[in-house]
């Protein structure tokens, strides 16, 4: 009779003990796995997409996962919800102790970019370890830069033919085979001056030496015609 309580209990413990391994180790090597992009509100992580133009103060996260059952392995271009897995992990990032208080120049803005590489056993491909550690800072871009454009500005970013974000700072290293994204240029400060008008005062410069060099010319000539000692007539 104890040997069967131990048996049966002994049964009982490595049950319990499969059941508590983490997910990871259950993974299906075979899943989707995707880039998926979210957006702070300030209390928890919304679906972005990457063609979406966050304003000036946002924070954008990032995260490598395993795509759930039936949603496709990329889905941020064209799908309204682009967050196709897990959202980044650790607490939300803060705008003022990220990014500080100062505002962006104008024709900028000033967006924090996280980034999370996922779990290293539930989401990486077999074989392939995500980097050490997430990324967090705070970037400067256009006006109208894209959730996928500001990730440029703070990592290296491949995409697919279809614009859709595969890989960063080349994980997984197998999708890092597609095009690199740049970044979007700011728009230059501009001088003060509108380009018409900085034109039109060249030409008259122009103009105006332009007469000042033939009325020289036309003294030197009368000048050379008179005799020493006279006086042009009245």
């Amino acid at each position: 009779m104890l040997r069967a309580y131990r048996v049966a209990a002994g049964a009982a413990i490595g049950a319990a003990a499969l059941f508590s391994f983490p997910c990871s180790a259950l993974a299906d090597p075979g899943a989707a796995r995707a880039w998926g992009v979210w957006q702070s509100d300030g209390t928890a992580w919304l679906a972005a997409t990457a063609a979406y133009s966050p304003p000036d103060g946002s924070v954008i996260g990032w995260r490598f996962s395993v795509a759930p059952d039936g949603a496709p392995a990329v889905a941020q271009d064209g799908a309204p919800d682009g967050a196709v897995g897990e959202s980044p992990g650790g607490e939300l990032p803060s705008f003022p102790a990220v990014c500080g208080k100062d505002t962006a120049a104008s024709g900028h803005k000033r967006v924090v970019v996280a980034v999370d590489f996922g779990d290293g056993d539930a989401d990486a491909y077999p074989g392939e370890r995500p980097p050490g550690q997430g990324m967090l800072t705070c970037v400067t871009g256009a006006e109208d830069a894209t959730t996928a454009q500001l990730l440029a500005s703070a990592a290296k970013v491949h995409v697919n033919a279809r614009g859709a974000v595969v890989a960063v700072s080349g994980y997984p290293s197998r999708e890092e085979g597609g095009t690199e994204l740049t970044a979007a240029a700011a728009p230059a400060a501009g001088s003060g001056l509108p380009a018409t008008l900085i034109a039109g005062g060249a030409g008259a410069v122009a103009l105006l030496t332009a007469g000042a060099v033939v009325t020289v010319r036309r003294r030197s000539r009368a000048a050379a015609g008179r005799r020493p000692g006279t006086f042009p007539h009245p």
